[in-house]
């Protein structure tokens, strides 16, 4: 059913109940569930600036916080669960807002729910509602992504390993409410501050939003922001940190990076090429990277693929001769190790057609990101060669059984279990001795790196 609201016009309390034919009693409150007179479910759904729940409104996209005024917020109060099933089911929700200075209710248009979060906010749990208007925005222009960079010190970089890198499994018992109900996320934080620099950047950090992760003077990994949201108890459960406690989910994971010298570039930075803190790159600067490439995505990596797309055609070439064990050369540069490893690990995984050469595996991540890894053969640290036909694509516990010794490859391309019945983990690969291995063609892997490796 229709209702006559026009976007932009005020309404007061008697006219918003006579064009939906309702009544609100003594005042409008927040979340109103209603059926029209087919019995179909619609929502009124009011905020104002100067409310009790300081609901932050922007164009676009907002957030609204449910109802309960006292004491955590219940899932099954009548309006909380209607917003949560609103974000499976198409319910029309008529968006009413109010500035402090407006005598009536401005109609915002139909707004939906994208997702929904359990916050801690002065001491109780409440419902962060992530909302976008889906009435009245076709002229409007999507928001410009913010670019964070943001380091990771030496001694948060194991955390980092543990909670970004590799997914945090959250099919525990113990899991916080604010992370329940997924199976796995990539999540990081930070800690209040008392800079007003840092903090002016972490309010305006959201969805959407580039990360440039930084450790050790270069950039190891780009993600974009997902959920964002502030909780000293994820942050304890997570890092042993409550004071770890704005905190926000990572999508999109690479574990790869433009180079420093690419940024700095692209920004037009002048200063030494370091990541003292949590930083927010200038509008002004974004802005003219977007003007000038087309977008952020194009200026970090397209226009930093040409070295990478180079390494892979020399990489390529090397197939067509005869397989050295060895680097040529014992030291790279950070970025052309980098530039290399990544093209080196995408032949790799191009190769194997992103699948365990093991157990066939292919899971990826919610983001799509693949699980399989790039591994050398003659490992790296014997100064193993580059070369696709010394690389192996193996999901994460079999990289991991294959760099502790648990299994390794035969020159017959037979997967060889180490015998120790003695120790638990024999019992999970015993199965797998004798097998064949996967292999992507009879070029790759090639025996000399299997021969030599099994001679270490």
């Amino acid at each position: 059913m229709a209702y006559e609201v026009t976007i932009g016009e005020h309404y007061d309390q008697d006219q918003i109940e006579a064009i939906f034919n309702t009544g609100f009693g003594y005042q409008i409150t927040g979340i109103n569930v209603r059926r029209d007179d087919a019995d179909q479910r619609y929502i009124l759904l009011f905020a104002k600036a100067d409310g009790p729940y300081d609901d932050n409104v922007r164009q676009g996209q907002f957030e609204y916080i449910g109802e309960g005024l006292s004491g955590d917020q219940s899932a099954s109060s009548p309006g909380n669960s209607s917003l949560i099933d609103a974000v499976e089911t198409s319910v029309p929700i008529y968006f009413f807002y109010k500035d402090a200075t407006d005598e009536g209710w401005e109609y915002q248009g139909l707004v939906a729910i994208r997702d929904y979060r359990i916050e801690e906010h002065n001491g109780r749990d409440v419902f962060v509602f992530e909302m976008e208007h889906t009435e009245g925005q076709s002229n409007a222009e999507p928001a410009m992504p913010g670019l964070y960079l943001i380091p990771v010190s030496e001694s948060w970089r194991p955390h980092f390993d543990r909670t970004v890198e590799t997914p945090v499994t959250l099919t525990t018992n113990d899991v916080p409410k604010q992370l329940a109900g997924y199976d796995s996320l990539r999540i990081w934080g930070t800690t209040e501050t008392d800079s007003a620099k840092k903090q002016a950047h972490m309010d305006r950090l959201e969805s959407g939003d580039w990360i440039l992760f930084y450790h050790s003077g270069e950039f190891i990994a780009t993600a974009r922001v997902g959920r964002v949201f502030k909780s000293a108890t994820v942050g304890d459960w997570l890092w042993d940190n409550p004071e770890s406690s704005f905190i926000y989910t990572v999508e999109e994971y690479q574990d790869s990076a433009p180079s420093i010298d690419h940024v700095w570039d692209i920004l037009e930075y002048n200063g030494r090429q370091v990541v003292n803190g949590f930083m927010r790159a200038s509008d002004d600067r974004v802005q003219r990277v977007i003007t000038e490439y087309g977008s952020l995505e194009t200026a970090l990596f397209e226009a930093d693929r040409t070295q990478i797309e180079y390494e892979k055609s020399a990489l390529e070439a090397a197939l067509e001769s005869e397989p050295q064990l060895t680097e040529d050369r014992d030291e790279y540069t950070t970025v052309q190790r980098r530039t290399r490893d990544r093209a080196f690990r995408e032949l790799v995984l191009e190769a194997y057609d992103e699948t365990c050469a093991i157990c066939g595996a292919d899971r990826r991540a919610p983001d799509g990101t693949p699980e399989v890894e790039a591994a050398h053969i003659y490992p790296r640290s014997e100064n193993g060669r580059d070369d696709v036909r010394n690389g192996i694509a193996l999901c994460r516990l079999h990289h991991w059984a294959f760099d502790t010794g648990w299994i390794e490859i035969t020159t017959d391309y037979e997967i060889s279990v180490l015998e120790n019945p003695g120790r638990e983990e024999y019992h999970e690969f015993e199965q797998l001795d004798g097998q064949k291995m996967r292999r992507p063609d009879n070029r790759i892997p090639h025996s000399d790196y299997v021969a030599a490796r099994r001679k270490l």
